[in-house]
């Protein structure tokens, strides 16, 4: 019995190394990247995750933060928060065509006008992206610049544009 259990073990294990040999066709499934302008507002710091790419086609979702204002009107540190959410779909190979639709979540202080102390005011803003991207599927350099227009509110439409450099790995 106990031969038995030695011989599927040993077996699994040598079948492991099969199982985990490099894959040639991988793919860089994670960006870091800062953009000027965009999405976050004025600048932001992002990470980029690959859920899915097959061909020319490629799915990504997104995360960023960003602020405003370090200190507020009293001058204590009371920074504003802008985080970014996007849905982003890619067509191309190195040089890719890009299209994104997501949201941002502000949370920015402004004057309460009943004491005139701080307060923190949060809203979310739909945002959309469509713009050129330079990424090699294997990783490396990243290049981005694109249209990303904001609905403000979602009642007002403000054009906007950004610019990002990165490294994908």
């Amino acid at each position: 019995m106990q031969y038995r259990f030695l011989i599927v073990f040993l077996t699994i294990i040598i079948s492991r190394e099969t199982f985990s040999q490099i894959d040639s066709n991988r793919i860089a499934r994670n960006v870091i990247f800062i953009e000027a302008a965009g999405v976050g507002g004025y600048g932001s710091i992002n990470y980029e995750r690959v859920m899915y790419c097959e061909n020319y086609l490629m799915f990504t979702i997104r995360c960023g933060i960003s602020t405003y204002h370090i200190v507020d009107y009293t001058n204590k540190l009371n920074p504003d928060i802008i985080i970014p959410f996007t849905l982003n779909g890619f067509y191309g190979q190195d040089h890719k065509i890009e299209l994104g639709v997501g949201e941002t979540y502000s949370n920015i202080v402004h004057t309460d006008l009943t004491n005139f102390k701080p307060k923190r005011v949060s809203n979310f803003n739909t945002i959309f992206s469509i713009g050129y991207c330079y990424q090699k599927n294997k990783g490396g350099i990243l290049f981005r610049c694109a249209y990303t227009p904001i609905i403000e509110f979602n009642k007002y439409l403000r054009h906007w544009a950004g610019i990002s450099f990165g490294y994908s790995f």
